[in-house]
């Protein structure tokens, strides 16, 4: 399965793609993603993994990542093992006029309308959190 989809947010790329990589704070705008029992010390560096447990009731399922393209603002490729098989995210940012677009183009085999909705609610907590975090300065 294939799943495409573009925001376009109010914030530098460097800000987005921050946001992004910080796995200690995704939970704050990204639902479900609140549970990394291992983070990497490098990461986001190209060659680091993560681990990220997916709950569903009461079974969690673990999700191994590796970063295999890293670049600040501009690109971030993760690759992802699970027993539901491999999986692999590709970010790309372009900007104009401030507003930094943002595509997403990810592979997977899980329960398809489960991963489009909860890919539709991470793309727009994304916007809306980095938007909040332009204005306030944090970037």
């Amino acid at each position: 399965m294939r799943i495409r989809r573009r925001v376009s947010i109010e914030a530098a790329p460097e800000t987005v793609w921050d946001v992004i990589t910080d796995l200690r704070r995704a939970s704050e705008w990204a639902p479900g993603f609140d549970d990394y029992p291992f983070i990497s010390p490098d990461w986001p560096q190209q060659g680091s993994k993560a681990t990220w447990r997916y709950h569903a009731g009461p079974l969690s399922f673990d999700f191994d990542l590796t970063i295999t393209e890293s670049l600040r603002g501009e690109a971030l490729q993760i690759t992802n093992r699970s027993l539901f098989g491999q999986g692999l995210e590709v970010y790309s940012f372009t900007n104009s006029g401030g507003i930094t677009t943002v595509w997403y183009d990810g592979s997977d085999q899980p329960n398809e309308a489960r991963l489009i909705e909860m890919m539709d609610r991470t793309m727009a907590g994304l916007k809306t959190y980095c938007e909040r975090r332009a204005k306030e300065g944090s970037a």
